[in-house]
């Protein structure tokens, strides 16, 4: 499956997983934050990047540029499934 992604900026794709296969991400403008744990740690990702969330790995972005984040997703197989993490509890102090 082949999907062009457009995240306006401060938009989230939620973090989550494929269970039975993997990801693809090709940036092709803006930036963002890629989530890439349960843990909510993220890398920055950029224009010409490429990001490849294997089989199970959590994932999820945020557009942290004035511009749209636009990217490329190959998820392969299409039987690769879709599993929503749940929200991250907040611990107010």
């Amino acid at each position: 499956m082949i999907v062009a992604w457009h995240v306006e900026p401060g938009q989230t794709i939620a973090a989550h997983t494929h269970p039975e296969g993997q990801d693809t991400w090709t940036i092709l403008s803006g930036h963002g934050g890629y989530q890439i744990d349960e843990q909510g740690n993220t890398v920055v990702v950029t224009s010409g990047d490429v990001v490849v969330a294997k089989r199970g790995q959590v994932h999820g972005v945020t557009c942290t540029s004035r511009e749209p984040l636009r990217f490329i997703s190959v998820v392969a197989p299409i039987e690769a499934g879709y599993v929503l993490l749940p929200p991250r509890s907040r611990v107010d102090t």
